[in-house]
């Protein structure tokens, strides 16, 4: 309502400069013609959606991507190919061509973040003999344009490109892999900040919240509402009013869901 507002409306990007971001992502001068015309009619503009067909096409060795160049692979007939419909449906599919070792990676990260730190992921990997092969997993992913490294200094960090990358991977664990891992990741946390735990509520709130599920857990509940409560009073303290409200309104979910705990009426 404020005649000062200024409303951009974001519209599906023109067919020049969608290609010439396409090819920027495949690092060629430019796109077969035929490639081209599949990538926007299937895409519809869409930025990311581009970007993850074009790259699915080279995963699967439909399109050769070398010195510059992009040329259709030879016997590829493009308008037999059946795309999924959906940017999701794509993701999975580049997801699901690659090797175990490179798919559990990705699915392991997913938990620990959208950003994540190398030694995290080490530390908390569930198959101990990969973990000295995790930076060369994760170099591999970040050629593949999955989780892009996102930086060096002071920790080695990697990030998942787009967050619908990220949400693929995740909902590609099963429910009980998710609850242990978010478990470990949460051990982790209180573990190697045992000093000061104060800047990691949030954090520690969320993985032990992931880790109880809506299954009850008399043991997890507990580390989730005393993680909650901390967080929510922290929120409070920084006036994010609406966070806080969230972080106790799911503390009451789960105390009222695991009436063996007896929180008191006081601390209710």
């Amino acid at each position: 309502q404020n005649p000062q507002t200024v409303t951009i409306t974001v519209q599906p990007l023109n067919a020049v400069d969608l290609l010439a971001l396409v090819s920027e992502r495949l690092d060629v001068g430019e796109l077969p013609p035929d490639v081209g015309e599949l990538i926007l009619r299937k895409a519809e503009g869409h930025p990311f959606f581009s970007q993850e067909l074009a790259l699915a096409l080279r995963d699967s060795g439909m399109i050769v991507c070398e010195s510059g160049r992009c040329v259709v692979g030879p016997g590829i007939d493009l308008d037999a190919i059946v795309f999924p419909d959906t940017v999701e449906g794509v993701v999975t599919g580049r997801i699901d061509r690659l090797a175990p070792a490179h798919q559990m990676t990705l699915k392991v990260a997913s938990v620990v973040g959208r950003i994540f730190a190398h030694r995290t992921l080490r530390d908390i990997y569930p198959v101990a003999p990969d973990r000295e092969n995790l930076v060369m997993y994760l170099e591999h992913l970040d050629r593949l344009n999955l989780t892009p490294l996102y930086g060096r200094d002071p920790l080695l960090q990697y990030g998942f490109q787009h967050a619908i990358t990220h949400e693929v991977a995740y909902g590609m664990l099963l429910f009980s892999q998710r609850r242990e891992l978010h478990r470990c990741i949460a051990e982790w946390y209180e573990q190697t900040n045992a000093d000061d735990l104060t800047a990691y509520y949030p954090i520690l709130a969320y993985h032990w919240r992931q880790a109880l599920g809506e299954r009850p857990d008399s043991q997890l509940a507990s580390h989730a509402i005393d993680y909650l409560e901390k967080a929510g009073e922290q929120a409070i303290r920084s006036y994010a009013n609406l966070e806080s409200i969230n972080y106790f309104q799911d503390l009451l979910r789960i105390a009222d869901a695991n009436p063996e705990l007896d929180v008191s009426d006081f601390r209710r």
